[in-house]
């Protein structure tokens, strides 16, 4: 039977500062306007090709990833969910305003990230302990601290 070794790498705080920085950039967002433009053209082209796409999955697949190639997977694949494409399309154009304002430095990148952490954990993970203000009292119920 083969054995699974297992490796943990050690790094330090400061690289992993150095590589949130490297990732973090604002020259690394796509530009806005040409990304709000695939979402709408990617929208009329999901809802022009339902025949296709009922009919012949492969085929619209090829055809989607062809002509959408510059499109990020993961919106594709929140704009193709028919039963929550409202929402997600919400979320998309959320993220795109903010993105646009970081770029236009009306926002800076690490406040944004902050922003979007606590949007998701608003709707994730807060609930699941009845809030945040229930969280943190549980927390600090327990001798945590909270900053």
């Amino acid at each position: 039977m083969d054995k699974v070794k297992a490796s943990v790498e050690i790094v330090r705080e400061d690289e992993l500062q150095e590589q949130d920085k490297r990732v973090m950039s604002v020259s690394a967002i796509p530009n806005i306007l040409e990304l709000s433009n695939l979402v709408i053209e990617f929208l009329e082209f999901y809802d022009n090709n339902k025949t296709l796409r009922e009919t012949n999955m492969g085929q619209y697949l090829n055809l989607m990833y062809e002509k959408f190639s510059n499109m990020p997977s993961s919106m594709i694949k929140l704009l193709s969910d028919e039963e929550n494409r409202s929402t997600n399309l919400s979320k998309i154009i959320d993220m795109l305003e903010t993105l646009s304002q970081v770029k236009k430095g009306n926002k800076n990148l690490e406040e944004a990230r902050d922003e979007f952490v606590e949007k998701v954990n608003e709707e994730y993970f807060y609930p699941s302990f009845g809030g945040k203000e229930k969280l943190i009292q549980s927390i600090e119920d327990k001798g945590g601290k909270i900053n």
